[in-house]
């Protein structure tokens, strides 16, 4: 009888370990499966947080769109994000870089970067905005993009006649254009704008020339000298890494050397430009993250329809206005979604 029940104890407490072996397999097996998902993001102007991840109360709209759709990061999904910091020549080996990390899928918001992760022929998904994918290569089409990237398409160049026409609304003899564009520049992008800035040259007779630079903030003052100098009182900037990171100081030059400035984002009038036209930069952000969310939730970058962005927003800086001596007419004023006093 004892040998029996000292059996049974036996065998209880196999069965007891071997639960708990299951248990703790099972457990194993649970934790692996709730692992994060890692987001490569290539950053060109803006810093990376401490430890390449986002804190929860960060203020970056995508991280905020993406807590909406249920990826917390932190909890289910993490950035793995590098930075140019502005340096534009750095962007090719950080793309390589963060690329042989092996996330589960890449992010940016840059030309200059999208092209540098096409150049290492990663197949992973790539999530981007830009200003025309098709045109740019990035694309098949808008409806079936074809590759491994898909994103947002956020006519910034498209709109570059319609920005000039609002400002001949206020300054009709307004004739001369300045533009800055980086020296180096990508082709296909400066041919695009090359286009819309002649369709504004037959529309309206205005003349514009390119001013070309290094990318280098202690370097700009100069070309504003040069503007004024060449009788060049109005300046179409463009949104690039540069020129937004910049956005601050650029206006505050062009206010010191006279120089009206026209831009693509609100954050542009925000800063200090005359007026601004075109998609918010964070926006674009929105339609991004529900682009992310459909990739790791299982879809394919190539079924993904890149979303063009609709909804556009007017900015009239008063101060600035103010300080240049130019009078906006009350129903241009009528017409802005924001007005900056």
């Amino acid at each position: 009888m004892r040998r029996c029940h000292s059996g049974r104890r036996i065998r209880g407490a196999c069965v007891l370990i071997f639960a708990n072996l299951v248990v703790g397999l099972m457990s194993v097996a649970h934790v692996a499966a709730q692992q994060p998902h890692r987001i490569g993001r290539l950053l060109v102007i803006d810093p990376c947080p401490p430890n390449n991840i986002f804190s929860a109360e960060d203020k970056d709209m995508l991280t905020q769109a993406l807590a909406e759709r249920g990826w917390k990061q932190g909890q289910n999904f993490l950035w793995d994000c590098v930075s140019a910091g502005g340096r534009l020549w750095d962007l090719d080996k950080l793309a390589a870089e963060l690329v042989a990390r092996q996330p589960e899928l890449l992010v940016t918001q840059s030309s200059p970067a999208i092209r540098a992760l096409m150049a290492t022929k990663t197949t992973l998904p790539v999530v981007m905005s830009t200003p025309d994918p098709v045109g740019e290569g990035y694309a098949q089409s808008l409806a079936r993009p074809g590759g491994n990237i898909t994103g947002v398409a956020d006519l910034s160049l498209d709109l570059a006649v319609k920005r000039i026409e609002l400002v001949r609304e206020f300054i009709p003899e307004w004739r001369n254009v300045a533009v800055l564009y980086r020296e180096g520049g990508d082709a296909t992008f400066y041919k695009r704008l090359e286009d819309q800035l002649n369709r504004a040259v037959d529309r309206f007779g205005i003349r514009w020339r390119v001013y070309t630079h290094q990318s280098r903030p202690e370097a700009l003052e100069p070309f504003f000298q040069a503007m004024q100098q060449d009788g060049y009182n109005l300046l179409y900037l463009i949104a690039t890494p540069f020129t937004f990171g910049n956005r601050k100081l650029i206006s505050d030059l062009a206010l010191k050397y006279g120089i009206r400035v026209v831009a693509e984002h609100p954050q542009f009038a925000q800063d200090g430009a005359l007026l601004s036209y075109g998609v918010d930069a964070n926006e674009v952000q929105r339609p991004m993250a529900v682009q992310i969310d459909a990739i790791l939730r299982g879809a394919r970058p190539d079924t993904l329809p890149i979303n063009q962005m609709t909804k556009l927003h007017l900015v009239i800086n008063m101060k600035t206005a103010r300080a240049l001596g130019v009078e906006i007419p009350p129903e241009i004023l009528a017409r802005a979604d924001d007005v900056i006093e």
